[in-house]
């Protein structure tokens, strides 16, 4: 099973794409200009560019949209995708998704944007806009279905993503453009900030201690090769983590996820957990469904070797390993949902959830060296005060001061995310963490 990705493809060439580009006080005019050289060298191999619109044009769109986001109606600030094509584009373009072409187009403005902004669902569909070298007009809606979005925040694997030109506007100040399923640039209260590939290594030695405790109720693949199976599994656990936060974040409200070694104790004194309990079922959906991938993997090898695998096993083995991704989304869900109560939630590096409405009560150490990632892989960071940092990175920090083997993931009511974490002698703070799926860590 090479794959869950029905879309892959070859990576970003550009090792630049790792790096951050950042313009003080940036405009839409700003971002036009990264996105218009950026668009060539995206992707390299057999992978076809999809056409850019004139610099004149793609400026127009994003001040546009930059605008709209900015101005409300009936008190609530739009939010809303835009698809945009070449007006020689097909008008049913396939991997895009159902059109409902209006009878006749509308100008692209402001206005019409506020007006159909509501009428779309920023998880779903997008307002489709062609150009021609003179001008855009906006053309209907598009259903884009909700695969890519769950995908990009951990919920899915078997995704379709917009083709073309794709705006995202889901707050004032923030403008994101993507080329087909990869990030170009993000324009963020006046920050540019281009797509970059962003692994978060300190996720990773939670993920594999909690696969090794898990490694005896899962019934490895016998014909699949291992590196296609421990691939999988390692992506599976990493984005159920990321899922997690990232469903707190789509909530609004802000909230906390402490990841604990499975192997050890919670010391009351630092952490005092109000509705405590060691519930398993986030963890069993996880067995269940990687269980159910193997299946299918050792039979989707066997039939690449030429062996003969009978049709009706094979779609069996499909629908059990979708009906248990489900259940998995589902437990994943309800535990991010448990954010909704004040305090944090508590999971064990193995998935169980150990409670939530928790209250950090940990001091933090006197002696403690605290440090802003800037880069993780190179091992770039800056010294930093907790003083300048709010009331859930401050609890983050000093948690993290305290406990060596926990890894914290605070998110902000506004969405952003941050890590923080111990490491060697010292606290680890991460801020504005990527927790897109592994599987397209471009998006």
């Amino acid at each position: 099973m090479d794959s869950p990705n029905d879309n892959q493809r070859s990576p970003p060439l550009q090792h630049s794409c790792n790096k951050l580009e950042i313009s003080v006080a940036a405009f839409p005019k700003d971002l036009a200009d990264v996105v218009f050289k950026r668009w060539p060298h995206m992707v390299g191999g057999d992978y076809v560019t999809p056409p850019c619109p004139p610099l004149q044009l793609l400026e127009q769109l994003l001040d546009v949209s930059y605008l709209t986001a900015s101005a409300p109606e009936e008190a609530r600030y739009p939010s809303f995708n835009i698809v945009a094509l070449a007006e020689n584009s097909t008008k049913t373009p396939s991997p895009v998704g159902p059109v409902y072409e209006f009878a006749s187009s509308r100008p692209l403005s402001v206005g019409e944007l506020r007006r159909l902004a509501p009428a779309t669902d920023s998880k779903k569909s997008a307002i489709l806009a062609f150009w021609n070298e003179q001008e855009w007009s906006i053309a209907g809606l598009i259903d884009l279905g909700t695969s890519w979005h769950r995908a990009r925040t951990g919920l899915e694997y078997r995704y379709r993503d917009p083709r073309g030109l794709f705006v995202q506007v889901d707050r004032p100040g923030r403008l994101r453009v993507y080329q087909g399923g990869f990030l170009v640039a993000t324009l963020t209260d006046g920050v540019i900030e281009t797509g970059r590939m962003d692994y978060n290594v300190f996720l990773h030695e939670p993920a594999n201690a909690g696969l090794g405790r898990m490694s005896e109720e899962i019934d490895y693949p016998e014909y699949e090769h291992p590196r296609e199976y421990r691939d999988f599994e390692f992506i599976a656990m990493w984005n159920t983590y990321a899922a997690i936060a990232n469903a707190i974040s789509l909530a609004g409200h802000g909230g906390m996820l402490i990841i604990k070694a499975g192997d050890t104790k919670i010391d009351p004194g630092i952490i005092k957990i109000k509705y405590e309990t060691d519930a398993g079922t986030l963890r069993a959906s996880f067995i269940d469904f990687m269980n159910r991938r193997n299946v299918l993997g050792d039979y989707e090898s066997l039939d690449e070797d030429g062996h003969l695998v009978p049709e009706g096993a094979l779609y069996k083995a499909v629908g059990e390993m979708k009906d248990s991704y489900e259940s998995l989304v589902e437990a994943t869900r309800f535990v991010a949902g448990l954010s909704g109560c004040d305090g944090s939630i508590v999971i064990s590096d193995d998935l169980r959830l150990l409670g939530f409405g928790a209250e950090i009560r940990a001091e933090i150490r006197q002696d403690i060296n605290i440090f802003e990632v800037n880069d993780e892989f190179r091992r770039k960071y800056k010294r930093c005060d907790i003083e300048q940092f709010g009331m859930r990175h401050r609890s983050a920090v000093k948690l993290a001061s305290r406990d060596y083997d926990c890894r914290i993931l605070v998110v902000s009511q506004d969405g952003p995310i941050s890590a923080v974490w111990w490491e060697k002698d010292r606290v680890l703070v991460k801020k504005g963490v990527h927790l897109v799926n592994m599987n397209i860590p471009w998006a």
